[in-house]
């Protein structure tokens, strides 16, 4: 766990006002409550958080698009998404600090499919006419007269 320097504290601090400044309106319930200090492969400083709470993934979809921190340094980089095995994180730099913010990766519901209409049934082999004997005759008659 690296030391909270000063650029991760800053760092920090305005990610959480900007995601509450953010998604405070359409999105209250959604939080970044544990935030975790480490380091990238590379050796630079890191930040990430899980997004918790309903509509998680919208609200990070609307923090991304609706970006409102600003970014004044040379190496500082906008707000992008990564899709990683089981989750989507959104992920930025600001101050040297690469921070990320993710949620589940929750699987798309599969589309229903359209119910079949019940196949009609045939007669049971019985032994019995469908028709009754009287009924047949009266049709064979009335077919030879006309």
């Amino acid at each position: 766990m690296p030391q909270l320097t000063e650029a991760l504290v800053e760092t920090k601090e305005s990610a959480v006002r900007s995601w509450y400044l953010a998604v405070r309106d359409r999105y209250p319930s959604a939080l970044v409550p544990d935030w975790r200090a480490g380091w990238t492969e590379d050796g630079a400083p890191l930040l990430t958080v899980q997004v918790i709470g309903q509509g998680a993934q919208e609200a990070l979809h609307h923090f991304a698009s609706a970006y409102p921190l600003v970014l004044a340094g040379s190496g500082d980089l906008r707000p992008v998404f990564e899709y990683r095995p089981g989750r989507v994180v959104c992920v930025w730099r600001s101050n040297g600090v690469w921070v990320e913010m993710w949620h589940h990766d929750t699987p798309a519901v599969p589309a229903p499919s359209p119910a079949l209409m019940p196949q009609r049934r045939l007669p049971s082999p019985s032994g019995r006419l469908p028709l009754t004997r009287r009924l047949t005759i009266r049709r064979q008659y009335a077919d030879k007269e006309n």
